[in-house]
């Protein structure tokens, strides 16, 4: 027999570009909502290529959306391990398997270690901390999971019909979900003036993660307007949040940083129910209210007495208005 045949016998040959022809096919499935065709050519680029971050993650989102969480939860274990891809991304991809598994234990588990660590970046750290006041009341009894979904991949509601919190969570957990079915809904509920602001911030952020280039509208506090979400910043990275916490920062920070945090995490609520509208007035005005405002709620009247004079104005007055209706608003109790 020819040394050369032996030598060959039993070797995978690969084309030139396979892996990648193999990932750009199987996200354009996942995208048209072909799930199990995604899954097969997804898991092909996989085994070509297993340590690759693009192909484990669209691979865990395909697994994901076919409901093979187990696999799914598995390859999430392993890139967490190998340190494959965005860690705090993948961090999140595994808990909403988690969840799906009703193994809210490890939830709890997981996020109380990084929250301990203080590793968890700002942007995410809201997010994570309602995932795990959810699974703590499950794995506490004072909780019930929300149904499962329909298996049917040409649902096109799942909102309709849950409670608030429930659709909070499915919000939640769309980021990393097919979400092309349930755009009409979706966009249904951002311009509906009478939906929880909250929800509707939830969902505008799902859009822009998912880089939506077309206009949708949006209506709430008795604004409208037109916006395209794979333009929008992030919630916490307007010029509006960041110019008011700098202000903030030289109001309070050196004389009372724990009145300072407060007034910060007031800021933070009221910024997300506002998304993505802001308030228009000037950041110095704004900090010069929540920590006035913040000073009452804490009692300290010798901070009062100080901003006194910087909010007793007609622009403060319309700030304040405008604080107390957000803060009458009660964020969704997952």
């Amino acid at each position: 027999m020819n040394k050369g045949n032996q030598e060959g016998k039993g070797k995978i040959v690969q084309f030139p570009g396979l892996k990648d022809r193999l990932l750009e096919k199987g996200v354009m499935a996942l995208e048209q909502g072909e799930i199990h065709e995604s899954s097969r050519l997804l898991t092909q680029a996989y085994e070509l290529e297993p340590d690759n971050p693009e192909i484990n993650t669209a691979l865990v989102l395909s697994l994901y959306e076919s409901k093979q969480y187990e696999k799914a939860g598995s390859i999430c274990k392993e890139m967490l391990l190998e340190g494959i891809g965005d860690y705090f991304e993948v961090v999140d991809m595994y808990l909403m398997i988690l969840i799906q598994l009703h193994q809210h234990k490890e939830v709890v588990d997981t996020i109380n270690a990084l929250l301990e660590e203080r590793e968890v970046p700002f942007e995410k750290e809201e997010h994570f901390r309602k995932l795990l006041h959810f699974s703590e009341k499950v794995v506490n009894g004072k909780a019930s999971v929300p149904e499962k979904e329909e298996s049917t991949e040409d649902q096109t509601s799942i909102l309709t019909g849950k409670s608030l919190e429930e659709q909070t969570l499915i919000a939640a957990q769309l980021v990393h979900r097919n979400i092309q079915p349930f755009l009409g809904e979706l966009q249904g509920v951002l311009m509906d003036p009478d939906a929880h602001p909250f929800l509707q911030t939830m969902i505008l952020n799902v859009l822009r993660e998912h880089g939506l280039d077309k206009e949708v509208v949006v209506a709430k506090f008795e604004m409208e307007d037109r916006v395209t979400p794979s333009s929008l910043d992030d919630v916490f990275e307007s010029d509006f949040f960041t110019g008011v916490t700098h202000e903030l920062d030289d109001l309070l920070a050196q004389t009372n940083p724990t009145l300072f945090q407060h007034a910060q995490e007031l800021l933070k609520r009221h910024v997300f129910l506002l998304y993505p509208f802001t308030l228009e007035d000037d950041p110095k005005d704004v900090a010069a209210v929540y920590g006035h405002y913040t000073a009452g709620m804490f009692a300290d009247t010798i901070l009062q007495e100080e901003l006194k004079d910087q909010v007793e104005n007609a622009e403060s007055e319309g700030i304040l208005f405008k604080l107390r209706e957000l803060e009458g608003i009660s964020s969704p109790n997952i």
